[in-house]
């Protein structure tokens, strides 16, 4: 049996135009209740990218405006700096999670930005976020593994995440 590592990147910035690539003539589209994981199995390295509006997470999508809100985003940064509680794969692959990678971005005081978002980098994976975060409502799932590609949508009453074919 080989053991695995758990590797969670999660970045909350500011919505379409700080989400948007330079280059490109429109931003990242910007879905409410939705958000997107890309899930790579290389080897022993289970690694997980997190990426959805701000509101999903933290309730709004502005700078925090008052201690209730800052509180709100220091509990939600502490929630995805731990991995092990969001994302549980089978016993079997021994995972242990490696230290994550947490940013927060939200558009600066008075900003007349009105979205942010999320961005966060074996058998199966039960996935908590639904748990933690209950304005998440679907999760569109991208999967690499070295059998191949494949997409899964994940809901609420159905968090498991199936990795192997």
């Amino acid at each position: 049996m080989r053991a695995c590592s758990l590797i969670l990147s999660t970045l909350l910035v500011a919505g379409p135009v700080l989400a948007a690539d330079k280059d490109a003539a429109q931003p990242k589209a910007h879905q409410h209740g939705a958000a997107q994981l890309e899930v790579t199995l290389d080897g022993g390295v289970l690694q997980i990218a997190l990426e959805g509006p701000a509101e999903n997470f933290l309730g709004f999508e502005h700078a925090p405006r008052t201690d209730a809100q800052r509180k709100t985003v220091a509990r939600v940064e502490e929630q995805l700096k731990q991995p092990a509680q969001l994302f549980t794969p089978v016993a079997v692959a021994d995972c242990r999670p490696e230290p994550p990678r947490v940013e927060i971005k939200l558009p600066a005081p008075g900003s007349k930005e009105t979205h942010s978002e999320v961005e966060a980098a074996l058998g199966h994976v039960n996935v908590g976020l639904f748990k933690a975060f209950s304005r998440l409502k679907e999760l569109r799932v991208q999967i690499v593994t070295a059998q191949g590609q494949k997409t899964a949508v994940l809901k609420p009453g159905a968090p498991r995440l199936k990795i192997a074919s």
